[in-house]
């Protein structure tokens, strides 16, 4: 069969993103089928090459991934769904082929984007390597793999849950079907992934959702072909690990460095770290390994704060944390912190504030600060935590993007916004 994957456009409202999700899922296709690619985030006109795309490859399926639903760390929010609903409107405007839904975005309102958007046939649910192969391999038989959406008489219908598939069963990301280098103006836009799974228990996080609370590790080898095919074959400089946290577990992620040492790899590559038990001896690895950027996403400040977030950290182990990578003249590190989180008081809000001017003071502009706001989502805690504080009624929807704010302190949030409006940010 012929299958066209389209990442769903995002509206040219942020940097494009290589769509390592569909080269992944490209990878477990190409044996079997003819498969292109195409990402309308690089096009200079976005629909009219999508139909472009159709009409030259005509394709026997339709794949479209919605990796993102809006972005949730922007003072002001962008809701990515109507361009999503943009997308599917151009691909059938040109094409009855089969459509298939699916990406991390889709995975958390399956149920609700099936029954609002009639024109998909068939959604992906969760990780799509397997059960796509699964269903482009026998499309006209009656049964169906675990892990699908799709309607029959007229009703939707559900193949039930399908087990996680284990990373050495997937293959590394097809970069040879998606040239890398229209993404090479965004730094951290080219990702390696090394894991699946989050074991934190974040209450507003849905990693554990999408991925399973149990990691499921990429070979240590295997990172490393993948990040030497980015440098020798599409002749790349940077990449950034897409892991939730790369040093979780300490162990892999050390092996993955040394590995990368010995290799002698030259290029830049940034990460997101967790604060708990980082050392200078593991950040002096990771440096020599070609580390240049430190993300920390400890989303609040003090311990009663971190504790409401359901962070597996301390206040004493942020301030560890900074005494490490600041050690370092030649790091660059950024943070975010959300800014009215649950448990937020006037003390937690100058206590954040006095940390990330400190920040700012001693490492001058190597430094950054993010202040965002907390989308609630499906399938989390601060779901609940919304209903018990009567800001949602249970089972209402957030596919519009629905923030969350302390309601105690909710003028903060406000003061915030008109801060950094007026700072131009």
């Amino acid at each position: 069969m012929r299958v066209l994957l389209v990442q769903s456009y995002l509206g040219d409202h942020e940097a494009p993103v290589y769509p390592i999700g569909l080269a992944s899922l490209a990878a477990s296709l190409i044996e079997a089928h003819e498969v292109e690619i195409f990402d309308p985030n690089v096009s200079r006109s976005p629909m009219e090459e999508l139909k472009e795309s159709i009409l030259s490859c005509q394709p026997d399926v339709v794949g479209v991934s919605l990796r993102n639903i809006d972005t949730t760390n922007k003072r002001k929010v962008v809701n990515y769904y109507p361009f999503f609903r943009q997308t599917l409107s151009v691909i059938r405007s040109v094409t009855d082929v089969p459509l298939v839904v699916g990406g991390s975005g889709f995975s958390m309102f399956a149920q609700e984007i099936m029954e609002r958007e009639g024109s998909i046939d068939v959604g992906v649910y969760l990780e799509g390597e397997r059960c796509f192969r699964e269903v482009l391999d026998r499309w006209d038989e009656a049964s169906k793999p675990s892990g699908l959406f799709f309607r029959e008489g007229g009703e939707i219908q559900f193949s039930g849950l399908g087990d996680p598939v284990p990373l050495d069963e997937i293959h590394l990301p097809a970069r040879c079907l998606i040239d890398p280098t229209p993404y090479s103006g965004n730094r951290d836009a080219l990702g390696v992934e090394t894991k699946r799974g989050c074991s934190l228990n974040c209450i507003y996080c849905v990693y554990g959702f999408l991925n399973g609370k149990r990691y499921r590790l990429r070979r240590p080898e295997q990172v490393v072909e993948d990040i030497e095919t980015l440098a020798e074959h599409c002749g790349m400089q940077r990449f950034t690990f897409v892991d939730s946290v790369f040093n979780l577990p300490l162990e892999h992620a050390q092996a993955i460095c040394d590995l990368l040492v010995q290799r002698k790899n030259r290029m830049r590559w940034s990460a997101w770290f967790s604060e708990k038990r980082l050392d200078r001896s593991f950040l002096r690895l990771a440096r020599e390994a070609g580390c240049d950027h430190v993300i920390f996403s400890p989303d609040g400040y003090t311990d009663e704060v971190l504790a409401r977030l359901g962070k597996e950290q301390s206040r004493q182990d942020i301030l560890g944390a900074w005494d490490a990578v600041s050690s370092f003249s030649d790091l660059e590190v950024s943070y975010n912190f959300f800014k009215n989180p649950p448990g937020q008081s006037l003390s937690n809000l100058l206590g954040t504030a006095l940390f990330c001017l400190r920040t700012q003071l001693q490492m001058k502009g190597r430094c950054h600060v993010e202040l965002s706001s907390l989308r609630i989502e499906p399938h989390t805690r601060l779901y609940g935590i919304a209903v018990e504080e009567g800001l949602l009624q249970e089972g209402q929807s957030v596919l519009e993007p629905t923030p969350y704010t302390n309601p105690g302190t909710w003028y903060w949030e406000s003061l915030i916004d008109l801060f950094l409006r007026l700072a131009g940010k």
